[in-house]
């Protein structure tokens, strides 16, 4: 009787032992939060830089020894409406690497959104939020943001230091997006008159090549544009540069789809290959693909905007040419009975 009720005893006590294990170990890591995330990035020297580094390294290291046990105190940690904002971002970027769930992206989404554009490596930004648009996030906000951000500019030194100003890193942004998300996005800014990215947030929208992005590009008043947009607008509008297909095309719509369905996958070995073997391909893409293969083609180019680079951008323009051509009927935007302003 005594063994039977030392074993009860055992199988009561130890699950309490183990939360209040929990609820210290928790403790402990809240309490070196709140002494190590007390700053702006911006407002520290180089010295104060470093040390701040070392201490958030311990953080991160902390967590990454006991993920099981903290994850849940990291979550409140960040959800708390006392948190510092940096931590919100930093501590989001670890809350993706332990738990890399929709829950924890929209999280990091969130956080990237609101934290002061001062205090961060701008090309980070950029390029995680691209890669969120890729995975079905609204990072719009995000990208309204960047484009009323004064100092919306870095550079890429592995890319001989090309320089991403307002309008490439937008690109990356809406590029990234569904075109269903994006759109609305980039109208509500065009129709602001005093919004500082008005014009570049309407030159990616007449890159959007979507029968909706065309008939709303109809209704927009571009009499205070420059002349240049005001042009390239009229041009979409009536009679676009399209791509003429190959009357014998070199590569089938089989291959095509296998190379695109690969950078889907994360496997860009076969597109590369094809860009490779024939420089001016999308004759032949417009040649073979079908109307069904759109949505395709629209999933590849948001891949491939996302990697926020100057080839990503040639790239994106190959595919609106592309999208364009696919789209393009005469009699699109007949019948909108809502008079063009343009």
């Amino acid at each position: 009787m005594k063994r039977i009720l030392t074993m009860t005893l055992l199988i009561i006590t130890l699950p309490m032992i183990a939360v209040a294990q929990a609820k210290e170990s928790c403790s402990s890591f809240q309490t070196l939060i709140k002494a190590t995330y007390n700053f702006k990035p911006s407002k520290l020297s180089d010295a104060e830089r470093d040390a701040k580094v070392a201490a958030m390294d311990k953080v991160w290291s902390m967590a990454k020894a006991s993920p099981k046990e903290l994850l849940p105190c990291l979550r409140a940690a960040l959800e708390s409406p006392n948190a510092d904002q940096w931590f919100r971002f930093d501590g989001s970027n670890l809350l993706v690497e332990l738990d890399p769930s929709p829950e924890s992206k929209a999280v990091q989404v969130r956080n990237y959104t609101n934290v002061d554009l001062d205090d961060v490596y701008l090309q980070v930004r950029i390029e995680t939020l691209a890669r969120r648009g890729t995975e079905g996030f609204d990072v719009s906000e995000a990208g309204d943001r960047w484009l009323n951000y004064p100092k919306s500019q870095y550079f890429l030194p592995r890319h001989g230091a090309y320089e991403v100003k307002a309008f490439q890193g937008a690109l990356f942004i809406y590029g990234s997006m569904d075109e269903s998300q994006a759109t609305p996005a980039l109208l509500k800014i065009v129709s602001q008159a005093n919004h500082p990215g008005r014009e570049h947030a309407l030159w990616i929208l007449l890159s959007q090549a979507t029968p909706e992005s065309l008939r709303a590009l109809k209704q927009i008043d571009a009499s205070a544009f420059s002349e240049k947009v005001q042009k390239s607008l009229r041009a979409l509008l009536n009679s676009p540069e399209l791509i003429t297909p190959r009357a014998k095309p070199t590569t089938s719509r089989e291959e095509f789809l296998r190379a695109f369905q690969g950078i889907v996958s994360g496997k860009w070995d076969r597109f590369f290959e094809l860009v490779s073997e024939v420089p001016d391909g999308e004759k032949d893409v417009v040649a073979v693909l079908k109307p069904e293969d759109a949505p395709l083609v629209r999933k590849v180019r948001r891949l491939v905007i996302a990697n926020a680079n100057p080839h990503a951008i040639e790239f994106y323009k190959s595919f609106t040419g592309i999208l364009m051509t696919m789209v393009w009927k005469p009699d699109l935007l007949k019948g909108d009975s809502r008079a063009s302003r343009i």
